[in-house]
């Protein structure tokens, strides 16, 4: 079996290698010529590749068939090739490279240790079955074997396997065909698992694609600043293709009033520190100036060594324009706020002093005159009194609304609230003790709020709970709890109810469900009450029926 490795040359007994690295060499080269395969091995200072020819006197690692001649003055002069060839069947069983024998029909004739290991099948479950029933891809394996078939010799064949456990392991595989007098006897394979290189392919693979598809630009470059690579995202947003930019310098990109922030970050960088979301300007090809956010990394070795930097850089343009456009847009909004709301307040307030004259000297009129100018004169006087009053009240309470809408500053101490409600019970005590109106209240908290803005609040609330009576005396009931982080109050009536659809219309300004003829008022409480409570970051909302009263909440921060 082994003549021809161990070195017979024309009928002559081979040479045994006296130098024990000489016979594991040899026992190599046995290996080799018995299943084919490439060999690199290191003898003395020099580094030998060689793919020894198959021999032809093998049946298998086991069974070496007596060569006639000179095969049987082999025994006297190895004298311990028994030895030898146990030796060779231990490490072919053992080696860790799976192998395998394959039939013509796909049958597994035999294989060694580490092809068993590799699928995790004991040899009872894995030889004398199909190969195919252990491949993943049915295509896969009748092309390997047809090939075969046709006397080609297969290397790094691409498969999938199927292992017990129920896992795919990817494998190449190499092989070629052992055949006796032109008959195909069997395969010779050798499989080579590259699972975790396809794995770690894959990841490489997917991460690469990932870079590339990337809108934001993704640079790397080394220590220097010379930029290494440069993906679409980078070239779709400053311009400029892979084969301009890589190898030149990262500071092309810098526009000269920013150039002098490169040498600090690549300084962090080699530090082993991170750039965040970094602002700044950046130029493009054709010259346009781009304001962009950077993020930068530093890139290290499997040693930990830091050796260069991985940029993404975002196109934030657009946004910061947009976001100064907003900018300047509130800046108009408020400045427009503020002259209307003064304007409201001065009109407000310089139109008091002649209504106050028309009313005075209306009611004068109806004292001296009442009775005197006939039934239309004292109708016509009544009018201009009663307008003047109205008029009157609508600017206080608008110029009360302007004046809650200007206070800027939150309040920074807290008050109480039962206080601030007995002061608003007294505003409203001639109201209470004409209608006989019984009001309770449970224990309420203290809240940060100015005292003004909530006596505002509870007078409005109670106010129009004791106007929008019923035929029952008003009863009301103020109440507080506490909700996550906030104080929710309520104020409850027995009044005549709101219809829902108008549950949202009552808040507006100037907006009234009734004649001012009937139920006395501006319209103007609950919208002064509302933005009360809005500007401290709560909400107001009622619940009502017609005909069943009504409850008011609202909500403060605590």
């Amino acid at each position: 079996m082994y003549a021809s490795a161990l070195g017979e040359h024309n009928g002559e007994s081979p040479r045994i290698p006296s130098n024990p690295s000489q016979i594991s060499e040899t026992l190599i080269l046995i290996l080799v010529s018995t299943f084919r395969l490439s060999l690199t091995y290191r003898t003395g200072p020099v580094t030998i590749t060689t793919r020894m020819p198959i021999s032809s006197r093998t049946t298998g690692p086991f069974e070496p068939i007596p060569d006639s001649g000179a095969a049987h003055g082999v025994a006297p002069a190895l004298g311990n090739v028994e030895q030898r060839e146990k030796e060779l069947r231990d490490f072919i069983e053992n080696v860790a490279v799976p192998l395998q024998w394959v039939g013509e029909d796909g049958t597994i004739l035999w294989a060694n240790r580490a092809e068993m290991k590799l699928l995790g099948y004991a040899p009872e479950e894995y030889i004398g079955r199909n190969i195919a029933e252990f491949h993943i891809d049915a295509a896969v394996i009748e092309d390997i074997l047809c090939r075969l078939k046709k006397g080609q010799e297969l290397e790094g064949c691409q498969a999938r396997l199927r292992c017990k456990d129920g896992s795919i392991r990817h494998v190449l595989i190499s092989s070629s065909v052992y055949r006796e007098e032109g008959r195909f006897v069997h395969t010779r394979c050798v499989t080579l698992d590259i699972t975790h290189q396809r794995s770690s392919t894959e990841v490489y693979e997917r991460l690469a694609a990932i870079v590339e598809s990337s809108d934001d630009a993704i640079v790397s470059k080394d220590l220097h600043g010379i930029i290494r690579s440069w993906n679409r995202g980078a070239q779709r947003i400053f311009g400029y293709t892979p084969e301009e930019t890589v190898g030149r310098h990262i500071s092309m990109l810098a526009p000269p009033e920013h150039a002098d922030e490169i040498p600090n970050i690549l300084s962090r960088i080699a530090r082993g520190e991170r750039v965040d979301h970094y602002e700044t300007k950046r130029k493009t090809k054709d010259g346009r100036i781009l304001t962009v956010s950077l993020t930068v990394s530093p890139i290290r070795d499997a040693t930990g060594t830091v050796v260069g930097a991985s940029k993404v850089a975002r196109d934030v343009t657009e946004r910061v324009q947009q976001e100064q456009a907003l900018q300047d847009a509130n800046a108009a909004l408020r400045r427009a706020n503020s002259d209307l709301q003064h304007f409201a307040y001065s009109a407000s307030h310089d139109l008091q002093e002649p209504l106050r004259m028309v009313a005075t000297y209306s009611e004068l009129l109806q004292k001296r005159f009442g009775g005197k100018l006939g039934p239309a004169g004292d109708e016509y006087i009544g009018y201009t009194v009663r307008g003047a009053l109205r008029m009157e009240a609508l600017l206080r309470d608008l110029r009360t609304y302007a004046q809650v809408s200007t206070e800027e500053y939150e309040p920074t101490e807290e008050l109480e609230a039962n206080d601030v409600l007995k002061k608003a019970l007294a505003n409203l005590e001639g109201s209470i003790a004409e209608t006989g109106a019984q009001i309770t209240s449970t224990d309420l908290p203290r809240i940060r709020i100015y005292e003004f803005q909530l006596e505002q609040i509870f007078q409005n609330l109670i106010g129009n709970a004791i106007r929008y009576r019923g035929s029952d005396p008003p009863r009301i009931h103020v109440a507080a709890e506490r909700q996550h982080k906030e104080w929710m109050f309520s104020v409850r009536d027995n009044g005549i109810g709101i219809d829902p659809r108008y549950k949202e219309q009552v808040f507006g300004i100037f907006k009234r469900l009734h004649s001012a003829a009937d139920y006395p008022g501006t319209g103007m409480g609950l919208a002064i009450c509302q933005r009360i409570i809005e500007r401290l970051g709560g909400r107001i909302w009622v619940e009502s029926e017609l005909g069943q009263g009504s409850t008011f909440f609202f909500t403060v921060p605590s």
